[in-house]
């Protein structure tokens, strides 16, 4: 089915009162508009600052969240286990099959620590040497990464309240294979599914995949200004000292020497991750010569690793200086309320618009780049993307609000659901017929005009449209060695043109959706793996 849309009263409202109008180059000035009366001012939503981050403490196991303070400078993975043991009465299984496969044991040399963090960042940073865990019965298994992503379970999500709070089941679905490890999913290729039932997901994946789904709809039932989801609370801290000026004076210094040094000026947790910056081509003892006297440090840093080819990101609760490549792996997921600026899927869509042309224009998904941009709901974006681009939009963002505390004010959003529209609904021709005669004894039957009710709105009319043609396809007769004729297909179409309130035409799109689709057996319900997601013919109205 098509669908096109005529309001009865065409408004370029969007335009006007988007605040993207204030960056025009060069434009005339508008001239400036009569203050509104009292009664119609427009409340701008107030955008919290908190929560900044769904935090993996308050979703791993309580035990793997319990604080802790240890050195394993130069220690065992025996001793790392002993330690889990004795000290926090964790039960540990390493999983000697895993670990062989990427020629890890128990006698392995690890070097790490913590101070006053959570147990499972020494955990996460097991990865460096090709090591994963997960929790199952009050059990802590290690084991490869290999094996962690292979041991998958079904889990339930109950998202009434989102649904309650305006989100859509099958837009949730999407978020969620589209920002949570993509490349995980069954329709990718993956081993990973979602369905749903009523106001129910099931989801199947790994664990570690489930802790990032249960952190992105936390962060959709409770977001601020920028929330990371499933970002550690430590990496708060550590965004405030990027932003603290450093001073350094490096002649011929060891890289490695360097980032200690300068870990200890700046008094944060600055590593190599070696294994990388090996792969990357360059070595350890690399010699930095750099003078930079009250620079914020990550300037420093930027100014470190400018002829290195390096990077910087923020993992586990560390500012690793590490590859390009492991910086496009380390994408993150941040939720932004931004109420404020837009107020419909209009607006929404030109907010999305101004933030990928400004924000790193190559690096979004539309251009083939690692970047995703979506709006869960008109007010919330959901962004998928390196931490320096996350922290570009914010500055975007704010930039967007400034400008628009300084424009004209804008007119409140009304309910329009009364208001009446024409629209075109294209279908096929017999199908469009038999609607004819039903959809005003379906859909508010009180609201369509007739010679007892002349005063009511609705009208409906059917015209005939160009038929569609399509090709069946050349057929081979083996017995004649030859091909038959391509047959042409033709399909019969018509259009109702219907004139009603947007309330009535929601109630016709899922009337006519039902009829051209039916409704799932019961029996299938489970297995749709996407809810009612037929819907998708619908919208692109004018």
């Amino acid at each position: 089915m098509c669908r096109l849309s005529v309001p009865a009263s065409l408004a370029l409202e969007l335009l006007l009162c988007s605040p993207f109008a204030a960056f025009g180059a060069e434009t005339a000035p508008l001239p400036a508009p009569a203050t509104p009366p009292a009664a119609e001012a427009v409340k701008v939503p107030e955008i919290a600052d908190e929560p900044k981050c769904i935090d993996p403490a308050t979703i791993v196991p309580a035990k793997l969240a319990a604080k802790a303070t240890c050195d394993f400078s130069d220690s065992s993975l025996r001793e790392v286990v002993e330690w889990l043991q004795e000290k926090h009465g964790l039960v540990v299984l390493l999983d000697k099959s895993g670990l062989g496969e990427i020629n890890v044991s128990a006698a392995d040399r690890i070097s790490d620590h913590l101070d006053d963090a959570p147990i499972y960042l020494l955990l996460n940073r097991l990865s460096l040497n090709g090591m994963a865990w997960y929790f199952e019965d009050d059990i802590l298994h290690i084991t490869s990464r290999d094996s962690a992503e292979s041991h998958a379970n079904t889990l339930t999500y109950n998202v009434g309240d989102l649904l309650d709070a305006g989100y859509k089941l099958d837009r949730l679905e999407e978020l969620i294979t589209g920002t949570v490890s993509p490349e995980s999913w069954q329709s990718v290729g993956g081993e990973g599914v979602v369905s749903s039932l009523g106001d129910v997901l099931f989801v199947r994946q790994n664990q570690r995949i489930h802790f990032e789904v249960n952190a992105l709809l936390a962060a959709l039932r409770r977001h601020a200004r920028q929330t990371f989801v499933y970002d550690p609370v430590q990496h708060l801290a550590l965004r405030e000292k990027l932003k603290q000026n450093v001073s350094v004076n490096f002649v011929d210094v060891p890289l490695e020497a360097a980032v200690k040094e300068l870990a200890e000026i700046a008094k944060v947790d600055v590593r190599l991750d070696l294994q990388a910056v090996r792969a990357a081509g360059v070595r350890e003892r690399e010699p930095i010569t750099l003078k930079l006297a009250d620079r914020k440090l990550e300037t420093v840093l930027q100014a470190i690793m400018l002829n290195l080819k390096l990077t910087w990101i923020l993992r586990d609760g560390i500012l690793w200086i590490t590859s390009p490549e492991q910086d496009s792996e380390a994408n993150k997921i941040a939720v932004y309320d931004v109420r404020d600026l837009c107020r419909d899927g209009a607006e929404s869509d030109a907010l999305i618009e101004a933030l990928t042309s400004q924000a790193e224009p190559d690096s979004w998904d539309s251009v083939g780049g690692p970047g995703t941009i979506e709006a869960a709901n008109p007010g919330t974006l959901v962004i998928t993307h390196q931490e320096r681009v996350q922290m570009r939009i914010l500055e975007l963002l704010e930039t967007y609000r400034t400008a628009l505390r300084s424009a004209r004010p804008r007119k409140p959003l009304t309910d329009d659901s009364k208001e009446v529209t024409t629209v075109y609904y294209r279908l096929h021709a017999r199908v469009a017929e038999d609607l004819l005669v039903q959809l005003p004894k379906l859909v508010s039957s009180e609201s369509w005009k007739s010679s007892t009710n002349p005063q009511a709105v609705g009208e409906i009319f059917l015209v005939s449209s160009t038929p569609d043609l399509s090709s069946a396809g050349a057929t081979a007769d083996a017995a004649a060695d030859t091909k038959k004729p391509t047959a042409s297909i033709v399909t019969e179409r018509a259009v109702l043109i219907i004139r009603q309130t947007r309330s009535a035409h929601k109630a016709i799109e899922e009337v006519i959706r039902r009829v051209e689709l039916g409704d799932p057996r019961s029996s299938e319900v489970t297995g749709m793996g996407g809810g009612m997601g037929g819907m998708g013919g619908f919208g692109g109205g004018f």
